[in-house]
Formats: C-alpha cells, sequence, structure tokens
C-alpha cells in the first residue's frame, strides 16, 4: 500500500503521519493501566487516517483529526506510577473527550455508522480494568520504588500535590479514592519532605492544555489561550509561564504571591485567579479568559477609543480595591490590563514585583521586557535597593503611564533607550507631552499629577477615581456606546 503520509506539523520535526501512528502502539505501553483505552483510541485513529490524508490541510475533519492525534501523542509521554496514578481521572477525561473529538470527524467523513467507530461498550470495560491494574501495580511497588522512580525532591512535591489535589476532585469512585488516599499517606510519610504544604489553589500541568504559541510576552513570563479540565469539565483560560530561573533560586517568592491573589476576594475589575504551580517546571498560573485581549489592543480599535475613561475608571477601581486589600500592582501597564466580556477591564500580575528578578537575564525576551520596564516605574521605584515596602502612589504613577502607552499607543518614552530613560527618570524627569497626538489639556493636566517624580505630590487613588468619573460621565454623554457592546 503507497503510503500516504502527511506531515504532522504541530509536532517537532513535523514526522510523518503514519510513523506517528506506529510509534504511538509502543508508547500505550508506558501505561499499562490504560493500555486498552489508548489502544482504542489509537484503533479509531488509524481507521480514520486514509480518508482524511488527501484532504486539504485546512479541511474541519483534518483539523480536528490532527488536533487529536497531536493531543494523543502527548497524554503518551512517559510518566513515573506515581504521577500516572495522580492524573488517572484525568487520563480517563482526556481520552473520553478524544473519542468524542474522532465522534465529529467521523461524522464529517460520513463514516460514523461504521463499526470501527464505535467505542462507549468497550470504553466502560476498559475504564473496569484500569483501577485493578492500577491498584495491582501500585500496591505491588514498594515505598522506595514509587519515589524513587519520581526522581528529585521537588518532582515528588509535585506528584504529592497533585495526589491531594485528586482527593478533591468529585469524578473519583470510592475505590479510587481510597487508593489515592493510602498511596499519599504511605509516600508522604516515607519521604519525610521538609515543608511541603497542600494548597486549595493547586492545579497540576496534566489538567491544563495550552496553545504553543503565546498570546503576549510579560515582565517575567509568556502568555498563551489554553484549557482547564476540572471536575470533570474543560474551560477556557489564559495559563501564563514563568520563564526558567535556572540557578536553584527557592520557589517561596512564586508560592506567596500565588497565596496572596489566591486569597482575595472577587472582584470585578481583578482577573480571577483559578490556581498554579509553584514546584513544576516551568511555574505557571491559570487565570480566568479575558476574551478582548489587552487595553492597548481594545483601544486601538475605532470603536472603542470612545471608552477611554470608562476603561480607566474600571483600572482605578482595581487599583482602589487592591490598595484595601494592602497590596500594590508594582508592575501596571496596558499589556497587563486585560478586557473581558462586556468591556470590563481586569487587572492582572500584580504583587510580582518580588519575584521580577527570578526571570531576569534568562533570555533574550525576558531582559528586553525586563529592561523596558522601566518605562512605566516611578523614580521611588527605581531607586529601591530591595527592602522598601513598595509604595501605593507608585501604582498611580504607573497609571499615568499607562494612559500615555494607551493614547500614543506607542512605548512610553518612545525610541528613547531603556538605559536613557531609567536615568532620565532618576534625575526627576517627566514623560513630556506628547505631540504627534492630540490631547486636551485637562488630559494631560491630570496625567501630569499622576505622574509627578515626587511620590509625595501624587493625587491618592479617590480622587483619581473622582477625576476620571467626571471624565468618563462627559465621554458617555458624547459617545453613549453600550458597555456590552
Amino acid at each position: 500500500m503507497a503510503d500516504n503520509s502527511f506531515p504532522v506539523e504541530r509536532l517537532k520535526g513535523q514526522p510523518p503521519s503514519r510513523k506517528t501512528l506506529k510509534d504511538i502502539t509502543s508508547r500505550c505501553k508506558r501505561m499499562p493501566e490504560n493500555e486498552k483505552l489508548c489502544r482504542s483510541v489509537h484503533a479509531r485513529l488509524e481507521y480514520l487516517h486514509d480518508p482524511v490524508a488527501p484532504l486539504d490541510r485546512t479541511a474541519s475533519p483534518k483539523v480536528k483529526y490532527v488536533d487529536v492525534l497531536v493531543r494523543f501523542v502527548k497524554l503518551m509521554r512517559r510518566k513515573p506510577l506515581l504521577m500516572r496514578l495522580a492524573t488517572s481521572d484525568t487520563t480517563v477525561q482526556m481520552i473520553r473527550e478524544l473519542h468524542r473529538d474522532l465522534d465529529v470527524v467521523a461524522t464529517e467523513l460520513g463514516l460514523d455508522d461504521r463499526v470501527e467507530m464505535q467505542w462507549t461498550e468497550q470504553f466502560a470495560a476498559d475504564l473496569a480494568e484500569q483501577y485493578t491494574k492500577l491498584a495491582e501495580r501500585v500496591t505491588g511497588s514498594s515505598d522506595r520504588m514509587l519515589v524513587n522512580e519520581v526522581r528529585g525532591d521537588k518532582k515528588l512535591q509535585e506528584a504529592l500535590m497533585t495526589l491531594y489535589s485528586g482527593l478533591q476532585t468529585a469524578n473519583q469512585t470510592p475505590e479510587m479514592r481510597k487508593l489515592i488516599e493510602a498511596t499519599f499517606t504511605r509516600v508522604s510519610n516515607f519521604s519525610q519532605l521538609t515543608g511541603l504544604g497542600m494548597f486549595d489553589w493547586f492545579i497540576s500541568l496534566e489538567d491544563v492544555e495550552y496553545e504553543d504559541e503565546a498570546i503576549g510576552i510579560g515582565t517575567f513570563g509568556d502568555v498563551s489561550r489554553g484549557t482547564w479540565l476540572h471536575n470533570g469539565k474543560r474551560q477556557e483560560v489564559v495559563v501564563k509561564r514563568l520563564w526558567e530561573k535556572g540557578d536553584g533560586s527557592s520557589d517561596d517568592p512564586f508560592l506567596n504571591q500565588l497565596e496572596v491573589w489566591g486569597g482575595i476576594p472577587d472582584h470585578p475589575n481583578i482577573l480571577k485567579l483559578y490556581g498554579g504551580c509553584h514546584v513544576s517546571s516551568p511555574q505557571f498560573y491559570v487565570c480566568e479568559n479575558a476574551i478582548r485581549g489587552n487595553l492597548l489592543d481594545f483601544l486601538a480599535k475605532d470603536e472603542n477609543r470612545g471608552l477611554f475613561w470608562r476603561m480607566f475608571r474600571q483600572v482605578a477601581e482595581g487599583l482602589q480595591f487592591l490598595h484595601s486589600q494592602r497590596i500594590v500592582h508594582g508592575g501596571l501597564k496596558c499589556h497587563n490590563i486585560l478586557v473581558g466580556d462586556k468591556n470590563v477591564a481586569k487587572l492582572g500580575d500584580f504583587g510580582f514585583s518580588s519575584i521580577r528578578s527570578l526571570s531576569m537575564g534568562l533570555s533574550a525576551n525576558s531582559s528586553k521586557v525586563q529592561s523596558e520596564a522601566v518605562r512605566w516605574k516611578p523614580k521611588e521605584m527605581l531607586q529601591e535597593e530591595g527592602n522598601e515596602e513598595p509604595r501605593f502612589e507608585s501604582d498611580i504613577y504607573s497609571l499615568g503611564m499607562c494612559m500615555i502607552e494607551a493614547i500614543t499607543q506607542a512605548l512610553p518614552f518612545g525610541l528613547t533607550d531603556d538605559t536613557d530613560v531609567m536615568e532620565f527618570i532618576m534625575k526627576g524627569g517627566c514623560h513630556p507631552r506628547p505631540d504627534d497626538v492630540e490631547i486636551a489639556d485637562e488630559t494631560w493636566s491630570l496625567i501630569t499629577r499622576l505622574c509627578a517624580s515626587d511620590f509625595h505630590d501624587r493625587p491618592t487613588i479617590e480622587t483619581v477615581i473622582e477625576e476620571i468619573s467626571a471624565f468618563a460621565r462627559e465621554e458617555g454623554a458624547q459617545n453613549p456606546v453600550p458597555q456590552g457592546a
């Protein structure tokens, strides 16, 4: 039979599809307890390959088929037994999802009535076998064997946290829950890890899928759209991954920030944190999906320019809430102000100033973004020696710089070198009034006060909200665009 393979572009090296399917056969053996469940997906992929192969790469059945193939390959990567137990429910949920996606492919190809496409009855039988095989392997392994296979205290901590998280899910059978609980107890007692903590906000990387291409680069990591599998349901999220530290430094700063963000009450102008992981590689956190992107891009659109003051009123209200919680944002700029449904502004990345040094100098992206960050920072932040408490007034300055950024649609201080910008600010210099865009005198007057070099001269957040609200009311009267538009 002629080889009708096509390149799987989303896999490293773009391997031929036939070779990818062949390699999956051996990968199925990596999870003996799930081998039958995996072989069922593999058999359906094999059957659908030839009908899909000649289609254009943009054809719907082929796009969906490739997506299943890529996700399946990633699911098959090698894991220690402890992690396979910890993620057993996630694995089952993902295999069920892959089957359902293949149902759609089969329907679009008119093959859904073929006997080779039927899977539900066999799935139930294979699922019943999963627990038996998993229990045999786990109970038959010594504590030392389970621990040594994980390799390293940090990986072991992640595995134990994933096990503990599995106990909180609603989908576990009583038998599986009992097995996980017993294994968690014996392994944690044997390992005697110091500083082991369990957190309600913990999310295993195994429960998160994210797009390969980042949608943005922040001060200390990159951002991707993705999905999070939680209690049997998958929801769209934003995933932020920190750049690798590579220096063996402590995970505590990132842990502390997750604790802070995860511990504050919900607020409409604060991006909701679902959770994250401080011991994974890379560290990451998961938050709500702000569907309308960042504030800079949002206000760049003609239809949204008449919402300038109404959006910044929400930004100021978000800052006011953070300050009421004794939290200084510390890194405000338009790219970490996101816009959700109904044009609601949401602040993210707050309070992370204490960990920004972790990603310094680790890549061209990180050093560039870190260097550029001085453009939003006031004099007192640039003068800090590391032991000063952050000031609320610093956020007021950054708010004004965000307004300049949004109005000019460019970096503050334009093409001026980062080092020169820093030197200028340190000497008490203020951003010049842009001459290439029209700015009303009263607007520039407010921005000038927000960005005063001496933090004592900046208005309070309450005064800022009062003044912005007056502009917003006038803007609304002139341009009554509904907030849900």
